[in-house]
Formats: structure tokens, C-alpha cells, sequence
């Protein structure tokens, strides 16, 4: 019978390889739970954004549409002012010619001239302001004196009736207004009408005293002098 012989084998280990390999064990997990972590979020995260020159476009545009309204503003700005420099022209141009009839009228048949009556309503219901204007006509004197009376024709309950103007800065209801100038004197007078009267004319009579005696009258539309006291405030 054979014997048999048993060799024994002897291996060398460190007394810390065992927990050299724990640690290396702990690290390789830890790696790898690192990587997949990383995976996960890139998974998950948008993409980033490429700078195409969306947004520089986008602020560009945004200051071309602001330099537009602002260029748009001062536009209607400009265009309001030359509307009001033509009227304001219109008006000097009007006031120029008046003054010039004023001091140097043309040759015509009277003494004195009467203008055409303006009106302005007034905040009382049925309350008018009217001013007429008196200046010299066709002579050179030096001083012209008389007086002019101012009334308003139309109907009281389909009945003719006049009624008289009064002085704005008087309570007195005459109708008469004295008259003293070189060149030109403004009247400014107030009537306030009746519920049941319907005007139909405005009747202006200046009686000259001095250079000389003449009466000159003039008659005017109440609807036409309404009618451009309206297009006068447009």
C-alpha cells in the first residue's frame, strides 16, 4: 500500500491586505456611483444654448422699435407746432390787414366804418357776448365823437320785438355806447335772450357828431354770426 504524502503550502499575506482591498472595493463603487450619477443629470439637463445671435438680434430690434416710436413722437410733435405756427400766421396775417384798412383805409362814401359783429357765448344759459368794432373811414381828422346803439331783432312769442345790449361792465340796459377816437374804438356788449325769443338779426347804427353829422347802420344774420363764432372755435 502506497502512502500517501500531503504537501502543505505556505502563502505570504500583509496584515493590511484586507483592508487595502475594502478600500480599493469602496472606491471602485464610489466611481462608479459617480459615473452613473453624472449619466442620470446629463440625461435629465437641456441641452445648452448655442449663441446663434438670437439674442443680439432680439436687442437690436428692441432699440430700432424704440428709436422708431421715439422718432414717431417727435413727428407728431413737429407737425402739431407747424399746425399751430400756420394758424397763429393766419391770425397775425388777418390782424395786419384789419390795422391796415384801420389806418389806412381805402376812399369809400363814409365817415366812419362799422365792422361785422364777433360773438362769444358766455357760461349763462342763452348769454352772448358781441364786439363790434368802429374805426375811421375815408377822412384824416383827428378826433371822431358820436355813439353807437346796438340791438337785436327777432320775435317774442311770434310777435317783432327788439331787445337792447348792454355794456359788459355795466348793469344798465341802454343799448347806447359813446363813441370817442382817432383811429378805432372796440364795443363790447352782452344780451341775454328769452326763452321765447328767437333772434333773427343783430342791428348796429353809429350816429357821428364830430368831424361831422352822419349816420351809418349795418345789419347782420344772427345764424352767420353764430355760425362763425363756431368755425372760429374748431
Amino acid at each position: 500500500m502506497k502512502h500517501q504524502h500531503h504537501r502543505t503550502i505556505v502563502k505570504r499575506e500583509h496584515p493590511h491586505a484586507g483592508r487595502r482591498r475594502l478600500l480599493m472595493l469602496f472606491s471602485v463603487i464610489t466611481v462608479v456611483g459617480a459615473i452613473g450619477f453624472w449619466a442620470g443629470q446629463r440625461g435629465v439637463m437641456p441641452a445648452p444654448l448655442t449663441d446663434d445671435g438670437t439674442v443680439a438680434l432680439r436687442d437690436q430690434m428692441t432699440q430700432l422699435r424704440q428709436q422708431s416710436e421715439a422718432d414717431q413722437q417727435t413727428l407728431n410733435e413737429l407737425r402739431e407746432f407747424m399746425a399751430d405756427q400756420a394758424a397763429e400766421l393766419v391770425e397775425l396775417r388777418q390782424t395786419l390787414m384789419f390795422y391796415r384798412d384801420v389806418v389806412a383805409p381805402e376812399e369809400g362814401e363814409t365817415a366812419v366804418i362799422l365792422r361785422q359783429p364777433s360773438m362769444q357765448v358766455l357760461a349763462e344759459p342763452r348769454q352772448w357776448q358781441v364786439d363790434t368794432v368802429v374805426h375811421r373811414g375815408d377822412g384824416k381828422d383827428r378826433q371822431y365823437r358820436g355813439e353807437l346803439r346796438l340791438t337785436v331783432a327777432g320775435k317774442q312769442d311770434g310777435v317783432p320785438h327788439k331787445l337792447e345790449l348792454a355794456a359788459v361792465d355795466s348793469g344798465t340796459q341802454t343799448g347806447v355806447f359813446p363813441l370817442r377816437f382817432r383811429y378805432l374804438q372796440k364795443v363790447q356788449a352782452v344780451i341775454s335772450l328769452p326763452d321765447a325769443f328767437v333772434p333773427e338779426t343783430i342791428e348796429s347804427v353809429v350816429t357821428l357828431t364830430q368831424p361831422e353829422k352822419e349816420t351809418v347802420r349795418r345789419s347782420d344774420p344772427w345764424n352767420s354770426l353764430v355760425a362763425a363764432e363756431h368755425a372760429a372755435h374748431r
